[in-house]
């Protein structure tokens, strides 16, 4: 079985007026279909960095990544969008949903870039499966933090991911909406067998995940 996610020498180096600063130093990482794996460290560790560049979403300074059986280095960037469409599914801590688009549109988005069919039927289900049955046909700005992350929820599992980067995913909701986004989360996760890459703070959150890994002083990963 081919790994979903792999990193090898992977590094990231930023240029600053004191320097070149490393933020990512020489990574290994394998992640296996159905996987859930927990990045963790301190802010400004470099979580939200690694997770961009497997995601493909940024450039390393030096190392490979294969992301869904591809050499990310060998393709432009309208074809790693290509390969995103369909296979993966984003959570951040900032919803990014669109706010001209009712909840059902934004999650119907996705569908139509993996040029899936039945898309209204299809985002109505996820809808109803997070609980917003009766918040639709709702603008974002309509609805609770905590609403707009569910939305944000099924339009990530809308097309079926075999991977899911998420970043910081409960990281702007109180604690209640925090415990029932991250219960919805890893049901949903269990029910598409999606791996996962999670980024953050919370260590309840964290222990939900198949493995722990560290980001420390240097940009170094530790298990």
């Amino acid at each position: 079985m081919e790994p979903i996610v792999t990193a090898n020498n992977l590094s990231r180096q930023v240029k600053t007026a004191d320097g070149e600063l490393t933020i990512l130093d020489d990574i290994e990482l394998s992640v296996m279909p159905g996987d859930a794996v927990a990045i963790t460290g301190p802010s400004g560790s470099g979580k939200s960095t690694l997770l961009g560049l497997l995601a493909g979403l940024e450039d390393p300074s030096r190392g490979s990544i294969r992301l869904l059986g591809h050499e990310l280095s060998e393709l432009n960037q309208d074809e790693k969008a290509a390969l995103r469409a369909g296979n993966v599914g984003f959570v951040f801590q900032a919803f990014y949903l669109l706010n001209g688009l009712t909840a059902i549109e934004n999650v119907e988005i996705a569908l139509e870039l993996a040029g899936r069919d039945h898309q209204r039927e299809a985002a109505g289900e996820l809808l109803e499966r997070v609980g917003l049955a009766e918040r639709m046909n709702h603008y974002p700005p309509q609805l609770s933090g905590g609403e707009q992350q569910r939305v944000a929820l099924a339009r990530a599992f809308a097309v079926n991911p075999r991977v899911l980067f998420a970043d910081e995913p409960t990281g702007n909701l109180d604690t209640a909406s925090s415990e029932l986004v991250a219960d919805l989360f890893f049901d949903l996760r269990l029910q598409y067998g999606s791996a996962l890459l999670l980024v953050t703070h919370d260590s309840t959150l964290a222990a939900r995940c198949d493995r722990i890994l560290t980001l420390g002083a240097g940009g170094r990963l530790q298990s």
